[in-house]
């Protein structure tokens, strides 16, 4: 239940001309039945696009595919939503629509945090909040500082989130919007539950639900859900539980249309106090019920999280068997949680991938038909290289995020380099491996920041979904035409193999493992080993270098270990 969740652009991006006046009607017509008709307003707002396409109405255009965005956004449809919503983003920019450039950012960003994958969103937001204060428009600025205090408040920053709360608070006083304001105060009062601190919870929850009576009565149950979980958290459970009766019953007038999220939401939060009370009989007929809702309507976080409720309650009254199904089940939607972050991961890099490889063949064809085709393959090198330095930023976006430092990449490629030429390789080839294996950790990209920063160990669990940075690397290059990016795609997934056949992911061993990865694991390994990482202090080189060479013929393969060795002795001067 978030401000920033609902439609941006609460007023008009900007007066239309006469001549674009029935797209604009279309649009607010739109609007009227977003909520009850979502497919009349589909139908409403492509046809709004094609009236302003053909009268060259650029912002009416770039309005309505934000809609189609948003619409697709509510609609459950994530992957439809974000590929939506960067088309939007890209004509409001080509196209100078600052307002609808603002919110398609702002859109890519909660699409980001409902899959999980933090960084990104907090970064589009972060450029949606600075495009938006450069318009003239006030309305939405609430709503995007709600959104990044959100990521924030998800990411267990609460210090940060406050922060932005009280500046959305701020925004909103600017414009007179209580109804945002009694939001804002909810999830403030839910983060401050979260800490523990329930008396100054509930205070705050009690100013919300009095602004939400007045001015937002649409979000009354949550509100309501929201601050009975704080008297809970106070052992309050008779004034919770008046609370959680009372959003219940007004879900139940009919009146009131309350979509099932709502209500799923208000049954776990019913389910949590009951729980809290002893009461596990109770609690789990509330969890059962915001479980099936939850499943019926496709919402993954309620239903994580009524798994692991439902497990401890289960456990509680002795059904140890339920409990394991649930914990069972909580992983198995936690995994699935985490593919659709992943693959919204994947999208982005495969359209800015996209728009790499449309603007070189661009080029390519400006360069044939101004008849210079004899320079087209000197130019074709340089575009390999364009597109390698693309693919290059997204591995370093990793490392950073990883590392701290984007120079691991560069110091595994030319040790890669220097191992292969020792090796006598094809030098062309050793050459390519240098730029090639730069890109061996691209798939961490797509790894959750939960797991890709974790100061302490991995649990086995997280481990498993760590190793996926090599598949999905993988999948990241595969498919192109260029022999470098096609030797990147084969780092990528063979650098974690062994040479006594107990790597991952395919578990091959000997000359199976290609040479590069064989060249790369050992390389990536001395690297690792003699960095700094949130989880470790650096090795030195000399214990480093003994250590890889005590793992030749298991870890590694043993020539292109001894061939390292040299490397090592010469370089640093290491002894084994």
């Amino acid at each position: 239940m978030h401000i920033a969740e609902q439609q941006q652009g609460a007023g008009s991006a900007a007066q239309s001309s006469r001549s674009h006046a029935s797209a604009r009607l279309l649009l607010d017509l739109a609007r009227t039945h977003e909520a009850t008709e979502p497919e009349r307003a589909r139908t409403l707002v492509q046809q709004a696009r094609a009236l302003a396409r053909a009268d060259g109405d650029r912002q009416g255009e770039a309005e309505s595919l934000y809609r189609l965005a948003s619409l697709a956004h509510y609609d459950g449809q994530p992957g439809d939503a974000f590929a939506l919503a960067v088309e939007a983003r890209d004509f409001a920019m080509a196209h100078d629509v600052p307002l609808v450039l603002a919110w398609s950012l702002n859109l890519i960003g909660l699409v980001h945090t409902n899959s999980g994958n933090h960084s990104e969103a907090l970064s589009c937001c972060l450029q949606a909040l600075d495009c938006y204060r450069g318009t003239d428009h006030r309305v939405d600025e609430g709503n995007i500082l709600n959104t990044i205090a959100t990521i924030h408040h998800e990411l267990g920053d609460t210090d940060r989130a406050i922060v932005n709360y009280e500046a959305a608070m701020t925004a909103n006083a600017e414009l007179n919007r209580p109804d945002f304001d009694a939001i804002t105060l909810a999830n403030v009062a839910s983060l401050r539950a979260e800490r523990g601190e329930y008396d100054v919870a509930i205070e705050i929850g009690e100013r919300a639900l009095e602004l939400c009576r007045l001015h937002a009565p649409g979000f009354l149950p949550e509100v309501l859900a929201s601050l009975a979980e704080s008297y809970g958290g106070r052992s309050d459970f008779s004034n919770a539980r008046v609370l959680l009766e009372a959003a219940l019953a007004m879900l139940d007038a009919s009146s009131v249309n309350f979509d099932d999220a709502v209500r799923a939401g208000v049954e776990l939060a019913f389910g949590r106090v009951e729980m809290s009370a002893g009461e596990h009989a109770t609690a789990i007929v509330h969890l059962d019920r915001a479980l099936g809702l939850a499943e019926v309507i496709g919402a993954k976080p309620v239903a994580l999280a009524a798994h692991g409720v439902l497990a401890e309650s289960h456990k509680a009254v002795g059904d140890f068997e339920r409990a394991v199904i649930h914990l069972e089940r909580k992983f198995e939607v936690n995994q699935q949680m985490f593919n659709e972050g992943t693959d919204i991961r994947i999208k982005t890099l495969q359209i800015a991938h996209e728009a790499e490889e449309a603007r070189q063949q661009a080029e390519i064809l400006r360069l044939r038909t101004s008849e210079l085709e004899g320079l087209v393959a000197g130019r074709t090198t340089e575009l390999e290289q364009f597109q390698l330095e693309a693919l290059e930023r997204l591995a370093i976006l990793g490392e950073f995020r990883d590392t701290d430092t984007g120079e691991h990449t560069v110091r595994v490629g030319d040790m890669c380099a220097e191992i292969a030429h020792l090796l006598g390789q094809d030098p062309v080839w050793s050459e390519r491996l240098r730029l090639a294996a730069r890109l061996h950790d691209i798939g961490k990209v797509a790894i959750p920041d939960s797991i890709l920063l974790k100061p302490g160990p991995l649990t086995p669990a997280e481990f498993e979904v760590m190793k996926t940075h090599t598949t999905l690397g993988a999948r990241i290059l595969s498919g192109s035409n260029s022999p470098l990016v096609r030797l990147a795609e084969e780092v990528a997934l063979n650098h974690h193999e062994r040479w006594d056949g107990t790597g991952y992911p395919n578990a091959i061993g000997g000359t199976e493992v290609p040479m590069s990865g064989r060249i790369c694991a050992v390389a990536d390994v001395f690297d690792a080993l003699t960095s700094e990482r949130v989880y470790k202090k650096a090795w030195s080189v000399p214990d480093a270098v003994r250590y890889i060479a005590r793992a030749a013929g298991t870890q590694f393969d043993p020539q292109v270990v001894e061939a390292f060795v040299r490397i090592a002795e010469e370089r640093f001067g290491a002894r084994v």
